[in-house]
């Protein structure tokens, strides 16, 4: 396990932070098996410029959380990489749309700057869960308080107090730049000023995409 600076973040890639919403008319377990056996293959293929791609598999939540079936963490080169050269073709698209269709009930995604201030010294297999829980946590500032004041707050202080006196093995904070997409209906609640916390307990943490550029940014 090692620590790194509460200011470091994985420089020249983009993280998109997607909250998904299984169909109504499937169980959890059934979307789970068409995300990970059918949808996460398909994405590889057809997705050239996704650089990492992990698959959190959500099994409780805890407090006001909303009812999420999985969140997916996607890395990028470039904004546009996503936004213009996310397919490899246009018949890619249309098997990838058809696909989400038939499982997907509705998503919002984030654009975030990851910082990372402890990882473990290995990264877990590609393909396999990840050993251990992990803790997914939206976060949102008092009201009154202004957005940069709670990112220096955050950084600066509580992730110190927190690599101190908690026991975690990976420890994340994902800002929230922007909100990215919305589709279909949802009801989620609008977490434009919050930061995405990844820590410990909850999620079935499927790594599904590294790079040797992203293991570069890593150490940079």
């Amino acid at each position: 396990m090692t620590a790194t600076p509460p200011r470091r973040k994985t420089a020249r890639m983009v993280k998109l932070v997607f909250l998904c919403r299984r169909r109504s008319d499937l169980t959890h377990e059934r979307y789970v098996e068409r995300l990970l056996g059918g949808h996460v293959p398909l994405a590889l293929r057809h997705h050239p410029t996704l650089r990492r791609y992990v698959v959190n598999v959500v099994e409780d939540t805890r407090g006001p959380a909303p009812p999420l079936d999985s969140i997916g963490e996607l890395w990028f080169d470039t904004l546009a990489d996503y936004r213009e050269r996310l397919y490899d073709s246009p018949a890619g698209a249309g098997i990838i749309a058809r696909d989400v269709a038939g499982f997907m009930g509705s998503t919002v995604a984030y654009v975030t700057t990851e910082h990372v201030h402890r990882t473990p010294a290995a990264p877990p297999d590609l393909g396999r869960r990840a050993p251990g829980g992990k803790l997914f946590a939206c976060l949102e500032r008092i009201p009154g308080m202004a957005r940069a004041a709670f990112r220096a707050h955050w950084l600066e202080r509580h992730v110190l107090l927190a690599i101190r006196h908690h026991a975690t093995t990976r420890y994340v904070t994902n800002v929230v730049d922007e909100r990215f997409l919305r589709r279909i209906q949802n009801r989620y609640p609008r977490i434009a000023s919050k930061v995405f916390l990844n820590l410990t307990r909850i999620l079935s943490d499927h790594l599904q995409r590294t790079t040797e550029r992203y293991v570069a940014a890593r150490s940079a």
